[in-house]
């Protein structure tokens, strides 16, 4: 039956930390820039507009109280204070930039206009000049529309786009703070337009200059610090993949004690023995504690030359059974036997020689951990879309300090030990997307549970978990299987 991979967690792609900061960082900035010079945009021709209401509002003040006129506005039937008024706003209409001009009553009638048609008549909504009748100056500037689109009030006033600044003077009687009247007028000031579009360009200028600037000076510190971040991660992975290949070496050569304590043993067993006996068992054991050897030596190399693990279909079952046969003699010398659980695990995601490797490295330190026999109790275990193998073992167990510290490199519980082992098996495993775990076996011992991602069958990659009492899953330091004899 073909076997398809199944990856639920694949890694995720490398950062790319120039481009995420490039776009973010360039959204970010000009959005910005474009509200900045927006808001400095309008509040330059809110300021300058108000700024030419306020200059237009002395001025007109000081040219009534000049010719005592602006008694009109409280009495328009003297003849007198007429013929002033009328003289003053001769002068204003004289003028380039005024182009309209309405003097209100204290009750907001228009008593004078440049209009005469508007003379005699109160608009029913007009704020400006209820807020002027109040005493405030109200300045409103625009810019004239298509003739039809825009207010009645603002046709006329020049071709579309013309800048135009409406002002509402409140009058007051003289020396007191009452207000008789109201003074509009309507300019269309060029020189003050064109102010206005210089200041503006400026504005904006200064604005995407300033976001080019904050831009590149930005990106060029990230684009730095990205730099320097990829070099000392080419630098680290250079270190890892050393440490992995010393780690490797460290695992396998402490594996090669094994077969080479059997070789000794069975070369002391035939120095001892009586002159004709048979010593056939002796040179059978040292032949294949020579080829076991060899084999892991093999498969060493294999791995090593390897360009990468590439995970495959690997079956649980069988690899560690074959993991048991290569330790068999060991665990005899050592008086260690094994249970094993009932049933298939399964076919697992993992390369196969470095599974096998690091099966037998746990077996090891298991054996290491028994060294006045014991027990190695073998169970499957599943959880979610992970299966694998627990190996318990019956020693004295480690503390809690100890397996919380036994994962980092160069920690080990043995004289003499360089700790590599368990480091490099928990990197390797989650290298494949999988987990490695140590509990407490018991009664006494611990366990290892080594999980990995499940391989389904091609034809059906939707094929559902298989049932519980195919692949059970044991608590922590239970001890299912079935004895199978040492010997």
């Amino acid at each position: 039956m073909a076997i398809a991979l199944k990856t639920p967690r694949p890694s995720p792609p490398p950062l790319n930390l120039r481009r995420r900061f490039a776009l973010a960082s360039l959204l970010a900035i000009t959005v910005i820039a474009i509200s900045l010079g927006w808001l400095l945009s309008h509040i330059l021709h809110v300021r300058m507009t108000h700024r030419e209401g306020e200059v237009s509002t002395e001025f007109i003040r000081q040219l009534l109280v000049t010719d005592a006129s602006a008694g009109f506005l409280q009495n328009p039937q003297d003849p007198a204070l007429r013929e002033r008024f009328l003289r003053s706003m001769a002068q204003l209409a004289e003028m380039r930039e005024p182009v309209r001009i309405h003097a209100y009553g204290a009750d907001g009638t228009i008593i004078w206009s440049t209009e005469a048609d508007r003379i005699g008549i109160r608009d029913a909504e007009n704020d400006e000049r209820d807020r002027a009748l109040k005493g405030e100056l109200a300045v409103e500037s625009g810019r004239t529309a298509v003739p039809g689109q825009d207010k009645l009030e603002h046709d006329g006033l020049g071709p579309p786009g013309t800048l135009f600044v409406e002002t509402y003077v409140p009058i007051h009687a003289p020396g007191t703070d009452r207000v008789i009247g109201v003074l509009e007028f309507y300019k269309t000031p060029p020189a003050l337009d064109a102010d206005i579009r210089q200041g503006v360009l400026q504005l904006w200028l200064a604005c995407l200059l300033s976001a080019v600037g904050l831009f590149v000076t930005l990106y060029w510190i990230v684009a730095r610090a990205d730099r320097t971040l990829r070099e000392q991660q080419t630098r680290l992975d250079e270190a890892q993949t050393l440490a992995s290949a010393v780690e490797l070496a460290s695992a396998v050569a402490h594996n090669l004690r094994n077969p080479l304590a059997s070789i000794r043993s069975s070369a002391e067993l035939m120095a001892h023995s009586p002159r004709g006996a048979d010593t056939t068992e002796y040179r059978q054991d040292i032949i294949d504690a020579v080829d076991r050897a060899n084999r892991w030596i093999t498969e060493l190399v294999r791995v090593a030359q390897s360009s990468s693990l590439t995970p495959e279909p690997v079956e649980l079952r069988e690899l560690v059974l074959a993991c048991l046969a290569e330790m068999g003699v060991e665990m005899t010398r050592r008086h260690v036997g094994w249970t094993l659980d009932a049933g298939t695990a399964g076919a697992v995601v993992a390369h196969p020689a470095m599974l096998r490797q690091i099966v037998i490295s746990i077996l090891a330190n298991a054996l290491d951990a028994m060294p006045r026999g014991g027990t190695l109790q073998i169970t499957w275990a599943r959880r979610e879309h992970l299966i694998g193998v627990g190996i318990a073992d019956s020693g004295a167990g480690l503390s809690v300090e100890a397996r919380q510290r036994l994962f980092r490199p160069f920690f080990s519980t043995k004289s003499g030990g360089l700790g590599l082992g368990l480091a490099l098996v928990k990197r390797v495993i989650e290298q494949w997307h999988g987990t490695l775990t140590l509990t407490p076996a018991r009664p006494h011992g611990t366990r290892v549970d080594i999980l990995l991602p499940r391989a389904i069958p091609a034809a059906n990659p939707d094929l559902p978990d298989p049932p519980d009492d195919t692949v059970p899953d044991p608590a922590p330091g239970a001890v299912p299987g079935i004895p199978r004899p040492t010997n």
